[in-house]
């Protein structure tokens, strides 16, 4: 993965917070309750985060949101 396709101009902090959260939590509700976010609006944010990067970040389940082997390298840039 290149780092610059990666962390282009279109992707905002907000987008990373959310990341890093959903990452961090482990659920959606869980990351959108740390955020003092809606889980709509939590999910609109990572559904565009995965658009603008052109990979899936996280399987999403019954069980909570894990990190696709793409999204374990992106948290690796997103929390320097």
């Amino acid at each position: 993965m290149e780092k610059n396709i990666l962390f282009n101009q279109r992707i905002r902090l907000r987008h990373l917070h959310t990341f890093v959260a959903v990452a961090q939590q482990g659920t959606l509700g869980r990351a959108a309750e740390t955020l003092s976010l809606s889980q709509p609006a939590l999910s609109k944010t990572l559904n565009e985060l995965e658009e603008l990067t052109g990979v899936r970040l996280f399987e999403r389940g019954r069980l909570g949101a894990q990190l696709t082997t793409m999204g374990e390298q992106f948290l690796t840039h997103a929390v320097r």
